[in-house]
């Protein structure tokens, strides 16, 4: 499947970084599907768009964390890649293992190629 079929969910909480990460996959081909937070990111989630990749910058504001979000998530959509972005080397290290993590900041040209390796990867399921 090519690029262009490919559907991200971005959850960003800051409105420049949500613009520019969206402008970074849709001149790459990619159906973006754009959250402001974990609720917007929810409403996606419960839809019956499929979603081939979601994309966490974190942190953002909120009773529930990425990685609460990222793990309620998997169990319904099985199929779905995962890919973080944060600041934190300590989330980075203890999540790398289940899903891909990218310690900020990262360049675009890496987040691309980073993008393109977690859709042609397994789908994540920490819970195996």
């Amino acid at each position: 499947m090519s690029e262009t079929n490919k559907v991200v969910l971005l959850l960003a909480e800051q409105a420049d970084q949500l613009w520019r990460l969206e402008q970074l996959l849709l001149d790459r081909g990619y159906a973006v599907l754009g959250a402001g937070d974990a609720e917007q990111a929810l409403e996606h989630l419960s839809s019956p768009v499929v979603i081939d990749l979601m994309l966490v910058d974190e942190p953002f504001a909120g009773p529930l964390t990425g990685a609460a979000l990222i793990e309620s998530c998997l169990p319904l959509r099985p199929l779905m890649r995962v890919l973080v972005l944060t600041q934190n080397p300590e989330r980075s290290a203890l999540h790398a293992r289940a899903y891909p993590v990218l310690l900020k900041p990262v360049g675009l040209e890496e987040l691309g190629l980073a993008i393109g390796v977690a859709l042609c990867s397994p789908p994540v399921q920490p819970w195996l």
